[in-house]
């Protein structure tokens, strides 16, 4: 029996049958049950009303900030940075020195020399090895994505981040803030509040469906365990 990866790649040869004959069952969306019907009255809330889409847990957020934040950007990725002001957004995609692409996910330009990259473990992982290693000026932080299996323990991360998309989306919006909200461009974010809380918005037509609608994250306040 194979005492490590190594030796199972050794041993199985053809990685992609391993991979498909993998008996590790169903993926589980982590934490959050499943809060719709059937699959049908999930598209036609989207296309009709609105639906509300928690994007919590299922992904890393990777904080990095300091004066060499955007080189150790730069150096890790294809993107260019010429024109990347504070409250926008980008698709971000971290390649290998042989230009290998090792994932993609969103990057947010959060505040001077502060950016959060979103996206499955590879592109963060890639980010802190070279932050790490690469003798950059930087502070980070990995938060991780929710266990899958939670098994009633208490899941927190450092943002909660909720999707809002429909046609009925932007006057829900302005609901819960109270009066008008300003809609900012295509991947540009804006700031509003909510229940006393400071949420993070980022610009509409962000999803699955060109329509209203809105991505907000929001920091939860730290509290002594």
């Amino acid at each position: 029996m194979a005492g490590n990866l190594q030796e199972l790649l050794d041993e199985k040869g053809n990685i992609v049958q391993m991979l498909r004959d993998s008996q590790l069952g169903t993926y589980i969306y982590p934490v959050v049950p499943a809060e719709f019907t059937n699959w049908r009255r999930e598209q036609k809330a989207w296309r009709e009303t609105a639906v509300l889409y928690d994007q919590t847990h299922h992904m890393v957020n990777f904080f990095v900030s300091g004066p060499d934040a955007l080189k150790l950007l730069s150096d890790t990725g294809i993107n260019s940075f010429a024109n990347f002001p504070v409250d926008t957004a980008k698709q971000f995609v971290p390649t290998a020195s042989n230009g290998g692409v090792i994932g993609d996910g969103i990057l947010f330009h959060e505040g001077p020399d502060e950016y959060v990259y979103v996206g499955r473990a590879p592109g963060a992982n890639w980010l802190q090895f070279h932050a790490e290693t690469g003798g950059y000026d930087v502070q980070f932080r990995y938060d991780d994505r929710s266990p899958s299996r939670p098994y009633g323990e208490a899941v927190h991360r450092d943002y909660y981040r909720f999707q809002i998309q429909g046609p009925a989306a932007w006057s829900i919006i302005e609901k819960l803030a109270g009066g008008t909200v300003e809609q900012v461009r295509f991947f540009r974010m804006g700031h509003m509040t909510i229940a006393g809380e400071q949420v993070r918005t980022l610009a509409p037509r962000h999803g699955r469906r060109a329509g209203p609608g809105a991505v907000g994250a929001v920091r939860p306040a730290r509290q002594d365990p």
